[in-house]
């Protein structure tokens, strides 16, 4: 099992791991993820296994904050860690101190989901109402203090 960049080798385990996770209202195109994959590319990782991508990471660095884009797991992958390995390359820059906040959307029925970012340290800053393409809401969260991302993160490195 590996964490590794994000790059155009991985595009189609990617593109599997979008069309599992996410309804057709959410689905990036694959045209899309390889420019996210490639101008986010510094801060974008996917997580493998056996050769298998069972999940990924988009993020976007900007001068003080660090958006994640997208993050998914397979569902056959899912409460082994995975997501909050991944989540982990996300806060490592506010941990650094490179960024100032994380932040990230989310539907507001995706409560799994939710539950992970709540538990990293994420607070809901914002409501997004119609914010999804088939008119569902979405919170925008955001992390900001460092020492609670040092220690959601202590056990993936």
């Amino acid at each position: 099992m590996a964490i590794q960049r994000c790059t155009s080798d991985y595009l189609k385990g990617v593109y599997d791991v979008e069309l599992e996770s996410f309804n057709q209202y959410d689905v990036y195109s694959l045209e899309l993820l390889k420019f996210l994959c490639s101008f986010c590319g510094d801060y974008s990782y996917v997580f493998i296994d056996n050769n298998e991508i069972l999940g990924y990471i988009i993020t976007c660095k900007d001068d003080d904050s660090a958006h994640i884009i997208s993050i998914a797991v397979k569902r056959k992958a899912r409460r082994r860690g995975i997501g909050s390995a991944l989540l982990c390359t996300a806060l490592r820059l506010l941990e650094r101190g490179e960024v100032k906040k994380v932040y990230l959307e989310v539907r507001v029925s995706n409560s799994d989901a939710i539950r992970l970012y709540e538990k990293a340290g994420f607070k809901i800053v914002e409501t997004l109402e119609g914010y999804y393409g088939d008119g569902e809401a979405g919170y925008r969260m955001e992390i900001t203090d460092r020492k609670i991302a040092k220690e959601f993160c202590k056990n993936y490195k």
